[in-house]
């Protein structure tokens, strides 16, 4: 697992006019910046929002990889982990705030959005993993998977850069947007990249007589 720092000079935004506003901090361990209002991601047949600002870099999907990070927010913002390959094909996952309450999600473009969601609570983990794999993708919550898609990625058949194979590429990276008032503060911490993926075993929970639960 390698870190990559905010200071590393390949961080640049996926479009140069929505560049996330903010500094690095701790020597490129922290990111802390604001929102900007009125941006967001999501689309359907009748809105295409692509606007929310992002950092990040360009690599090859290859054999896939594993990216996390940590995010702290304050209420009225949407922070994630962001992995995009297409106008049509892209993830957000992370905290937002909707309807008075802060909630973690996930919202997939495949290649309409769908949303994901469950309420935050004051113990839940800061850190979000995103892996992606040839044709495949899995969302981590801390330690706990929250979303599979079974297929995403390039072929030959949609806008994804590339074609079928390891040389298909992805923009991942980090994004922080507020659909309606901006200004909100978000920071990110420990961005690390994990070439390959290890697949998670489950904990099993046993029972005061020692059967599995």
């Amino acid at each position: 697992m390698t870190t990559v720092p905010f200071t590393d000079a390949r961080w640049k935004p996926l479009h140069a006019e929505h560049k996330l506003d903010g500094k690095p901090q701790d020597d490129g361990a922290i990111f802390a910046g604001k929102t900007t209002g009125g941006t967001d991601w999501w689309r359907t047949t009748e809105r295409d929002s692509s606007d929310g600002p992002t950092l990040g870099f360009e690599r090859e999907i290859g054999d896939g990889f594993e990216i996390s990070v940590e995010l702290f927010v304050e209420p009225r913002v949407q922070a994630a982990i962001f992995l995009w390959i297409s106008p049509t094909q892209w993830i957000k996952a992370g905290i937002e705030y909707d309807n008075g309450a802060l909630w973690n999600g996930a919202v997939v473009c495949n290649p309409y959005s769908d949303w994901s969601i469950s309420k935050r609570r004051l113990y839940d983990s800061p850190k979000f993993t995103i892996v992606c794999l040839p044709n495949e993708l899995k969302v981590f919550h801390g330690d706990d998977m929250i979303r599979e898609v079974k297929w995403f990625g390039p072929t030959e058949g949609n806008d994804a850069k590339g074609s079928e194979g390891a040389k298909a590429k992805a923009f991942v990276g980090v994004m922080a947007c507020s659909p309606k008032e901006g200004g909100a503060a978000v920071s990110f911490k420990d961005f690390t990249v994990k070439e390959g993926y290890t697949e998670r075993v489950a904990e099993v929970t046993k029972s005061i007589d020692g059967e599995d639960v």
